[in-house]
């Protein structure tokens, strides 16, 4: 695939001399998708780095420098599809996260600059007359290097994605390979060392065991579901069945949802389902079903913890999270269940 060129070409240098690429700073696609051998570990895409490129020979993820027009996923998208020949269209970006941040200045090399090239064969070439009138001799040639002094602060920026399965890819020059990497394996690579300290802390994900309060998520949504809750329900669980397995940003970190509960009360209970999602149906109250059901999953992972990997490495311990906005119901609920909206699936 051709690559765009953009404005972003360019170093931007620290004071003490150290160096990072892209004049508005960089992005890189973190991208998952199930792991049919594996539901509680999905698969991360890598690029083995060529060795003619920064940090080369070493593993990290697709991406590269921002133009100034673009936004951080806009980048890493673009990145993606021509590093890897993966379609935006086929991804789902589930969060946006600054990961390494260095203040400097910009030294910006554009390479070979066709306008370069074009005014110094204009001036070279025997053919063409020039006089020494203002206008002439004053005309810039313009540089090969540029520098300012103005200070910025340069960013890398991971966009935490989704595909629906562990897609096809086709390498650049860029790469030595590409290849989908079980997540408790990445570790084991040669990493890049910025990628490493950011996938150490805080990219990892841990396998989720996730319950929704679905009569909280549809009432987020003023799209007349009162009018038949169990179609409603019937198409809210269709929907998120859609984006299952998939990545969930809690409030400190990542989670992989690897099972996923619905519980469905009052009018909602004549729903249909044939999804990932285990129904409950709520004989009563439906946040007294969710704090049931919250705390005996919480208490059935607290008593298998020991068996598994501690809660740090990766494919450790399932955590629960509940989906709702209730906040009689998050008071109910086990210290170690994590609680986030429903914006955290509809996003």
């Amino acid at each position: 695939m051709a690559t765009s060129e953009g404005d972003g070409n360019g170093w931007v240098v620290s004071a003490g001399g150290d160096r990072r690429w892209g004049r508005f700073g960089a992005a890189g696609l973190l991208l998952r998708a199930a792991d049919p051998a594996d539901p509680d570990t999905p698969l991360v895409l890598l690029q083995h780095r060529a060795v003619w490129t920064a940090a080369g020979d070493t593993w990290a993820l697709p991406g590269g420098a921002r133009d100034s027009f673009e936004d951080a996923p806009q980048a890493a998208l673009r990145e993606t599809q021509e590093e890897a020949e993966i379609r935006p269209a086929d991804v789902v970006v589930r969060a946006v996260r600054v990961t390494s941040r260095m203040p400097g200045t910009v030294w910006h090399r554009p390479g070979l600059d066709m306008r370069h090239v074009t005014e110094m064969m204009r001036r070279l070439r025997p053919d063409q007359k020039h006089s020494d009138a203002p206008g002439d001799r004053g005309r810039p040639i313009p540089p090969l290097v540029q520098e300012s002094p103005d200070s910025v602060e340069w960013t890398y920026t991971t966009v935490v994605a989704d595909a629906p399965r562990a897609l096809e890819t086709v390498p650049n020059n860029e790469s030595l390979e590409l290849r989908w990497v079980p997540e408790s394996r990445v570790a084991e690579l040669p990493l890049m060392p910025a990628f490493a300290h950011a996938w150490a802390n805080g990219l990892r994900t841990r396998p989720v065991e996730l319950v929704v309060d679905v009569a909280n998520v549809l009432g987020s949504r003023p799209d007349g579901w009162w009018r038949d809750r169990a179609g409603a329900t019937t198409r809210l669980l269709e929907e998120l069945s859609a984006t299952m397995p998939r990545t969930i940003e809690l409030t400190d970190g990542f989670g992989w949802v690897a099972r996923s509960h619905a519980v469905i009360e009052g009018a909602a209970r004549g729903a249909e389902h044939s999804g990932p999602f285990v129904i409950h149906r709520a004989p009563g109250s439906g946040d007294d079903a969710i704090a049931d059901l919250a705390t005996e999953l919480s208490t059935g992972l607290a008593e298998r913890a020991p068996h598994e990997p501690a809660p740090s490495e990766p494919g450790g311990t399932r955590r629960v999270v509940v989906v709702t906005a209730d906040r009689g119901l998050r008071a109910r609920l086990p210290e170690d269940v994590v609680v986030v909206g429903p914006r955290a699936l509809l996003g």
